[in-house]
């Protein structure tokens, strides 16, 4: 029965990530802990970070499939600086995450994640070309800063990739979902990475979830690895709208999960 649980926390994460770019920490985190307690939040954190990279791999490569080579290179295009930002702090902060862990708390994580439902809910106008100047230094930056904060409390930074690119850019919704998956990939591998090297660089040893085993964890990313592209196919079909509406419902639940734990 557990082994079901976790293959449906997977697969729903990994729909998520697709549909609406979130990569799918914003499940794995509260529904660890709803299955284990409290007591699992960092090492939840641990797991969400795998399931953030697998998850992300699926919907990336999704997404590139669906887009010819110009729409692939513009992509690129409006994401590398923001990338790059992510690419030099994402490490770092995982690298020194297990001496940040009384300041990550599920109460932080929820309010986060409330405040940006509620950015969200700010109406915005779908315009056919995004005519906005691009400003490498503050891509940069606020990669960097998303990168950070993402990395932190386990998450793939969807959310907060989709708000800078629409409402400090102007990108198009989609786009934006697009470019989240990509944010997930970096972040989530580089997460990975540093904690990797975290365990031998401070001699710890790997992090449990409470009774989650080996098993038990690589069912849960592969189940949400293979639910990402069907995520994606959905996002370019529904409106704009109901995508909004989605995101903005899963960082609700989510945020309510977490803060009664």
């Amino acid at each position: 029965m557990e082994i079901f649980i976790l293959a449906l926390i997977g697969a729903v994460s990994g729909l998520i990530a697709g549909l609406v770019g979130l990569a799918g920490g914003i499940v794995v985190v509260p529904a660890l802990i709803w299955l284990y307690g409290p007591v699992v939040l960092h090492d939840a954190i641990v797991v969400s970070w795998f399931a953030v990279l697998f998850n992300s791999i699926g919907a990336a490569t999704k997404q590139l499939k669906m887009r010819n080579a110009n729409e692939r290179i513009q992509l690129w295009r409006g994401a590398r600086f923001f990338l790059l930002g992510a690419v030099v702090i994402t490490p770092l902060v995982a690298l020194l995450a297990s001496e940040a862990k009384h300041f990550v708390t599920p109460a932080l994580v929820a309010i986060l994640q409330l405040c940006l439902a509620a950015v969200m809910l700010w109406p915005i106008s779908e315009q056919p070309e995004n005519k906005a100047p691009r400003r490498r230094l503050m891509d940069a930056s606020f990669g960097g800063v998303i990168g950070g904060v993402s990395t932190l409390i386990g998450v793939g930074g969807g959310t907060y990739t989709i708000a800078y690119f629409v409402y400090g850019t102007g990108t198009k919704f989609r786009d934006a979902i697009a470019t989240a998956n990509l944010t997930g990939l970096t972040i989530g591998a580089l997460s990975v990475t540093g904690y990797l090297l975290s365990l031998l660089a401070f001699h710890e040893s790997a992090a449990g979830a409470g009774s989650l085993t080996a098993v038990g964890m690589a069912v849960l990313i592969a189940a949400g690895m293979a639910s990402a592209p069907a995520g994606v196919r959905l996002s370019r079909v529904l409106p704009v709208k109901t995508l909004r509406q989605i995101l903005i419902f899963a960082l609700i639940v989510s945020s309510f999960r977490l803060l009664l734990t």
